[in-house]
Order: structure tokens, then sequence, then C-alpha cells
């Protein structure tokens, strides 16, 4: 399929599917990088949007782990491009932050950039040096999943979003609790204690990170800001944690091996029950044949009396 060699496409996927996978993240990226411009060239008190769009579509980069590109050059060229387009953005955020002296975000994007970066270089790891395949897959009914939750979330987050008397501190959180429904459908393939322990832990600091987020809104106290942007730093790390450990086999049962587990499973029981029909059948042939040598003998006894009556008469 030209330059990018795309994968074909698989049960629950077309064409149109495939190409979406690769442009959502560079739209997601760069609505990131506008929102992180706005953010800069407007001052809070003059603004009365803050980072709405890229609220909407973030969810849509941290899908680029299973972006169906199979040559290797391009799909190198793809996550460093995406990495550098969503680093610019985190950069911006940084600077506005820096001439803020603002230290809880300086802290909180200076990571972010760091974390990115050994995202983005264990996804060349794994797709593009190893070439291991993705294990929690993604498809059209996931996509359309994410913009059906999207319109009940953001009914609670637009007035919050809109109003120039709050400023949001989480951009991703979203995002991360849409990624969490997502990666628990996926539960019962999960294999070892790290990758479980990861999943529980970025939901608990998922929802940390909002809770006290509103509470900021509500009473600002600024131990809540400090809470919120920790834990959605926490978040960030399990989110990329778990993307990454999906890849290895020995963290997740792939279908395959599922599948033999189901088939040799349903072949011991067919065997199990096969093995108690033909005892049942032995056993009754058994006692048939019993019921039979007992009833020649009855026959014969009871012949053999009759012909010693008859030569008692006789005689």
């Amino acid at each position: 399929m030209g330059f990018f060699d795309l994968h074909e496409p698989e049960d629950g996927q077309d064409q149109f599917f495939l190409y979406a996978m690769i442009v959502l993240p560079i739209c997601s990226s760069s609505a990131y990088v506008f929102d992180a411009w706005f953010h800069f060239q407007y001052p809070t008190e003059e603004r009365s949007y803050e980072g709405l769009l890229s609220t909407i579509t973030i969810v849509f980069l941290f899908l680029q782990y299973c972006v169906p590109i199979r040559s290797r050059k391009a799909l190198t060229i793809y996550y460093i491009i995406l990495c550098m387009i969503t680093e610019t953005g985190t950069i911006g955020y940084l600077i506005y932050y820096i001439e803020k002296k603002d230290i809880v975000n300086m802290i909180f994007y200076s990571c972010s950039i760091l974390f990115d970066l050994l995202f983005t270089s264990g996804l060349i790891y794994c797709r593009v040096i190893k070439q291991y395949e993705s294990h929690i897959l993604v498809e059209n009914k996931h996509l359309f999943h994410f913009m059906s939750r999207l319109e009940v979330i953001l009914t609670i987050f637009i007035p919050a979003y809109m109003n120039s008397n709050y400023t949001s501190l989480t951009r991703k959180m979203i995002a991360y609790f849409l990624l969490f429904d997502f990666f628990s459908d996926a539960y019962s393939r999960f294999q070892g204690v790290w990758i479980k322990s990861a999943l529980y832990l970025f939901a608990t600091t998922t929802t940390i990170s909002v809770a006290t987020e509103w509470f900021y809104f509500n009473h600002h106290n600024h131990i809540y800001e400090r809470v919120s942007v920790l834990s959605e730093l926490v978040a960030a790390i399990l989110c990329y944690t778990i993307i990454i450990l999906q890849f290895f086999p020995f963290h997740f049962k792939t279908q395959h091996v599922q599948n033999i587990a189901r088939e040799a499973l349903l072949f011991q029981r067919n065997l199990y029950a096969s093995h108690v029909r033909t005892s049942i059948a032995i056993t009754r042939a058994i006692d048939l044949m019993k019921n039979e040598e007992i009833k020649t003998e009855t026959e014969t006894t009871t012949t053999g009396s009759k012909n010693d009556l008859s030569m008692d008469t006789t005689m």
C-alpha cells in the first residue's frame, strides 16, 4: 500500500480504519501544539478557552503503539515525527511556566518531555527493532466507543474548560479514563503481576487526579493542585508502562495460546466423555454377558433336574 506498506485489514477493520489510525495521532499531537501556543499567547485572565481541543483528541495519540505500518523505516520516521510534534507542545507549556515561575508545572512538563522520549524509544525498540506485534488490538468499534464516551464526559468538563475562573490542571485525564476502560477489556488475558499491578495503579491514580482537580476548583487549595499534577504524572508513567508491557508475550497471553488452551480443554472434556460412554457400554456388555451366563446355567440346571426326575420315574 504505497510508502507506508500497511498491514492487511483484519476482523473488525477496513482500509479506511487503517489510514485513520495513522492520521488521528498526527491530528491529536497538532491539536496539542495549538493548545500550547494558545496557552502561551493569551494570559490566563484574558482567555476563555483552556485546552479543550487537545483534551478531546489526545486519546488518539496513545493509540500510536499499534499504528498499522509494516515498513520499519516508515514506522521509525512516523514515531520520530510524532514525538517531535508532541515535544514542541510540551516545550511550549514549559516555557510558559518558566516565565510564570511555577515550580510544580515546570517539574511536570520537564518530566513529561523525558517520559515521552522514553515512550517513543520503547515503541521503536518493540515495533521496529524487535518487530513485536500488539496484543491489545484496536478495532473500529473501539474508536466509536471512545467517541461515544467522550460525548458524555465532555458535557461535564466543558463548563470547566470554557470558564475563565478555572484553570485546567490536567489535559490527559479524560484520555487516561478512556484508556483504562479500553485496557480493562483485555484484563482476562493479562499474565503476571507487573502488568496487572500497573493497570490497578493506573486506575487509582487517574481517579485521584480527577478528584483532586475538582477539589482545587472548589476550594483553591494548592495542595490539591500538587496532588493532581503528581497523580497525572504517575498515571502517564503507568499508561506508557502498560502499552510497552503488552508487547512482550510473557506479560500477555496471546489469543493463539488461549485458543490452544481452549481446544485442549475441549479435547480433554470430549475424551473424558468418550471414556465414560465407553466404560458404560463395557459395563453393560459385561452385565449382559453375566445375565446370559446365569440364564444358561439356570436352564442347564433345570434341564438336568428334569432328566434326573425322569430317570427316577422310569426305574
